[in-house]
């Protein structure tokens, strides 16, 4: 028997025949009576969630390849700026109903470094900036080119030609006033050169839009010793902006294409790959060096932290954006979701489309109005925070290659310091058990592990030359699904047992609202029962003084009305309703059933 079925049994016990009224009140003494087995093993199923694996990992993963695909359009970037990602908007809407207060999620940590990355282009690509264009004579050092050269020659000793540091060989001569007559070289295919070995261009692409380096810094970390290399005429020539992998992809195209190339033996093509390597390196370096070095300088650090704060800024005020149409949409989706669910009328019990509609509108305008003051509040607070990890990230986006990650680690370390200090020492850490707080803190670990892994995966396949957009909307990808099969994971181990000490809870709330309710049905049943006992009682006993009287007066009439009271009194439907019908139903062979 159920809830609904009890309330009608007990609205029967108040106008039942005494007859019933046993059987009724013997089936509410068994409300309830469900064995403490299946309540077990319906919280168990309650625990693992409706979904399976579908909610836990089918639903994250798919939508974190939606975030990846996102990545590739411009309307999923501006809506990542705002914090708008597939993976939250679902995750959050899904959760979203309106006894639940509301609340503001972290921003993902990797998406917080893209972010960065994109306020670093955007001011590279800037038109109001003189740094946008590509010129090689703004960058480009013919002293400094000239000066290694003479230094690489003197190292020749009384040797005619200078060694090729690209092929190895000595067979290049330093000036075209004094070739090496050995060799018939009317185009001077074979005249030394400098070449930057990380081109000038692709530097530029690359630095244009740190605001932590003036030109004179990009143009003297371009032009140093470590990313020059003198080789032939030959090679430079036909080099120009291509890197030198990039170099020999395309001398290898040519070949096959029956183009003109430059023919590279194999150990040419590994001393080139060495010296980008190295070069690359020694790149991130002098950057690395340089930035440090301007920040310390007070009148550089206070126009980079000028234009950093204005950056954090504008991005504070996208999440405040992106926070308030996600604060609207919540509701909405939920609407939404339940006419789908339960009907556009029977979800709210409306008796038409009109009144439906009006009542769902009613809801959304009812929560977002009493919830404005609490979640302004949040806002500003979400605001201040977003500022200063914003403003870090900034920084942070100055640096580059390995020094880059590391301070990405350690920004994550205190994010996960910070996170875990208000887990174990927050206004709400007295209401969550060892076991809950332990598995908290294990999660977001995990989530900042994720952030972590996203950059070391657009990092990794940039190494292996899959550049942007398609490097971005990879490690989106990947970075979402690991972060999904992690979180997964972490669920299933539950290390600190946090599933079983909830299950727990679980139980002992249902039995414990059991015995209140059984208590107050009790306390109504008891009232009900005595209540209709007592009318049936002096009902009863009214009648039989009617009989009673009858007898005493030798009154026949009298006392077949008392008969006739008692019948209906006791809801038994009698064949007859005088004396002769009496006795013609009598001689009958009818039987009598009560």
């Amino acid at each position: 028997m159920n809830l609904e079925e009890r309330k009608q049994a007990i609205y029967r016990l108040t106008d039942c025949s005494p007859l019933e009224a046993s059987k009724i009140i013997q089936e509410l003494e068994l409300y309830d009576q469900e064995n403490a087995q299946e309540v077990i093993d319906r919280i168990t199923e309650e625990m693992k969630g409706s979904g399976g694996l579908k909610e836990t990992i089918m639903k994250p993963v798919f939508f974190s390849v939606v975030d990846g695909l996102l990545e590739g359009t411009s309307f999923g970037k501006a809506a990542r700026r705002k914090g708008l990602t597939a993976s939250r908007v679902i995750q959050e809407c899904d959760a979203f109903s309106y006894i639940t207060q509301n609340t503001i999620s972290e921003q993902n940590g990797y998406a917080e470094f893209k972010n960065a990355s994109d306020r670093i282009e955007d001011w590279g690509n800037d038109d109001n900036n003189s740094r946008k264009n590509f010129v090689r004579t703004k960058y480009e050092n013919t002293y400094r080119m000239n000066q290694y050269k003479d230094k690489k020659n003197k190292e020749t000793g009384s040797n005619k030609n200078m060694v090729d540091e690209y092929t190895g060989e000595r067979n290049i001569t330093p000036y075209r006033d004094d070739p090496d007559q050995r060799r018939n070289d009317p185009k001077h295919d074979y005249q030394a050169e400098p070449d930057h070995i990380v081109p000038l261009k692709v530097i530029h692409s690359r630095l244009k839009g740190n605001y932590a380096l003036s030109d004179e810094d990009i143009k003297r970390i371009a032009n140093a010793d470590e990313n020059l290399a003198v080789t032939s005429a030959r090679i430079n020539g036909r080099k120009r902006h291509l890197t030198n992998k990039e170099f020999i992809e395309q001398q290898e195209k040519n070949k096959k294409e029956g183009k003109d190339y430059v023919e590279l033996d194999e150990k040419t093509k590994k001393q080139m790959l060495a010296k980008q390597e190295e070069a690359e390196r020694n790149l991130e370096k002098a950057v690395n060096r340089t930035v440090i070095t301007n920040l310390g300088d007070a009148n550089k650090r206070n126009a980079i932290i000028d234009k950093a704060a204005s950056d954090a800024a504008n991005q504070s005020k996208d999440y405040a954006v992106g926070n308030i149409i996600l604060y609207i949409i919540k509701p909405i989706y939920y609407e939404c979701s339940d006419i789908f669910a339960n009907g556009l009328k029977s979800g709210v019990g409306a008796d038409s489309v009109f009144q439906a509609l009006k009542i769902r509108f009613c809801r959304v305008k009812k929560y977002v109005f009493e919830n404005a003051k609490n979640f302004i509040g949040d806002n500003l607070v979400e605001f201040v925070k977003g500022f200063v990890s914003s403003l870090i990230e900034g920084v942070i986006s100055l640096f580059v290659g390995v020094f880059k990650r590391i301070f990405k680690v350690a920004k994550e370390g205190i994010k996960i310091l910070v996170q875990s200090g208000k887990v174990l020492f927050g206004e709400n850490s007295h209401n969550m058990t060892a076991a809950e707080k332990g598995d908290a803190i294990v999660k977001i670990l995990g989530g900042s592990a994720m952030a972590i892994v996203g950059v070391g995966i657009e990092f990794l396949l940039n190494k292996i030359g899959i550049g942007e957009p398609w490097s971005i909307i990879l490690s989106t990808m990947l970075s979402g699904i690991a972060g999904a099969l992690l979180m997964y994971a972490l669920d299933q181990i539950d290390l600190f047992s946090v599933k079983s000490e909830r299950r727990r809870n679980r139980i002992c709330e249902i039995f414990e609202a059991r015995i209140n309710d059984t208590k107050v049905a009790a306390a109504h049943l008891d009232f009900v029962a005595i209540e209709t006992l007592r009318r049936q009682r002096i009902g009863f006993e009214n009648i039989s003084n009617v009989i009673e009287v009858g007898v005493e007066n030798d009154n026949i009439a009298t006392i077949n009305n008392g008969f006739y009271r008692m019948a209906e009194f006791f809801r038994v439907e009698l064949p007859y309703s005088n004396t002769e019908e009496f006795c013609c139903y009598m001689e009958s062979d009818v039987v009598l059933k009560l």
